[in-house]
């Protein structure tokens, strides 16, 4: 079983650590326990492809299980060629979650089957079905919306949420990729968890945002109203309870071991800052001026602010001089276009730009 898993891709082409994501094996579950163990710099690789593996589970349930069945039986006996699983009942074609999905070995593609199979006959006997449901915003896209249980969402650009099988039932799970917005409806005999890679927010009636782009290295929860527990996944599930107009922030390093932002400690205690929410002068927290259409940056880093920036603005932002990437900005903006916003920062630090084809955008001296 030795290997040098680089990536999340080589984790799920791995067919021992599916059944460990699964836990149906023991050898399996004892290999990656003590794989993990023994490799901690790897510890969050493992996490994030757990994570990714059951974002890709809820995903691959959307599609017909019958028809699933089948074209897996079919590949199976060598009858025919196995067939692109549809995932678009929502709206949905996400390239990346095809191409791992593909990757998985056709062993670990039964067992995943099998899994499924087995859970939608037990939730088919005991409960109506349900449409499983994946909401997506692409770059330059925000959307509204209300789950079942009548929670009140806003998801910003580039962010993706799959809500968990039993959502409203027994449970009222939900995992983030990106940013959302949540009016958390009420209900005291069943929690709302919202699942990240780094960490976990349960609450049972509130108003929180929580941040978690992959290519950010951070992970954050705003408060506006109500009491949420944080569970600090990277920091042996400590717990922290988060105040209105509180924050806690979650920073590591980066892949080449750098930290990001204002994060300057490799210590996990340290990582994890409760801080109190930023406001304007109007009394608004700034970390949600974009649920309001507003972008908002205090003292960040232009590297930080250019995430966000191709986001909202679905463009490629790239820099020539690694020192322009440190240069901070405080600045608020609404209706204005990029050129406009970079004009406007360009206009208290020296700095170039030009495009390169309608969405690339090059910062140089």
């Amino acid at each position: 079983m030795q290997h040098q898993y680089r990536t999340v891709d080589d984790l799920l082409k791995d067919e021992s650590f599916i059944n460990y994501c699964l836990r149906n094996n023991e050898q399996d579950v004892h290999y990656w326990e003590s794989y993990i163990a023994g490799n901690p710099a790897k510890k969050a690789l493992v996490e994030e492809a757990v994570h990714e593996y059951r974002m890709l589970f809820s995903a691959l349930a959307q599609a017909d299980l019958e028809e699933q069945l089948a074209g897996l039986k079919q590949k199976l006996t060598g009858k025919e060629e196995a067939q692109v699983i549809e995932l678009s009942r929502t709206g949905f074609s996400h390239h990346r979650l095809y191409r791992r999905f593909s990757a998985v070995a056709v062993a670990a593609l039964a067992v995943i089957a099998v899994g499924l199979y087995l859970l939608w006959k037990t939730q088919r006997a005991a409960t109506p079905q349900t449409e499983k449901v994946h909401y997506v915003c692409k770059p330059g896209e925000r959307k509204s919306f209300q789950f079942p249980d009548g929670t009140q969402v806003i998801l910003n650009a580039g962010s993706e949420i799959y809500l968990n099988d039993l959502y409203a039932k027994n449970t009222r799970e939900v995992y983030l990729k990106g940013e959302a917005f949540f009016e958390v409806q009420h209900n005291a005999a069943v929690p709302f968890i919202v699942h990240t890679p780094t960490m976990d927010v349960k609450a049972l009636g509130t108003a929180f945002n929580v941040k978690s782009y992959n290519d950010e290295h951070r992970t954050e929860a705003v408060l506006v109203r109500g009491l949420v527990e944080v569970t600090l996944k990277k920091d042996n599930n400590r717990k922290l309870l988060l105040h209105p107009d509180e924050k806690v922030l979650w920073t590591e390093p980066a892949a080449d071991g750098k930290t990001t932002g204002t994060a300057t400690t490799s210590s996990s205690l340290e990582q994890a800052v409760i801080k109190p929410a930023r406001k304007s002068d109007n009394g608004e927290l700034k970390e949600l001026a974009w649920v309001q259409n507003s972008l908002a940056f205090e003292d960040e880093a232009f590297e930080e602010i250019t995430w966000q920036l191709n986001r909202w603005y679905n463009v490629n932002i790239r820099f020539e001089s690694n020192d322009i990437k440190q240069y901070h900005f405080t600045a608020t903006f609404k209706k204005e276009k990029i050129e406009q916003v970079l004009d406007i920062l360009k206009a208290s630090r020296k700095f170039n730009y030009r495009f390169e084809g309608e969405r690339n955008i090059v910062i140089y001296r």
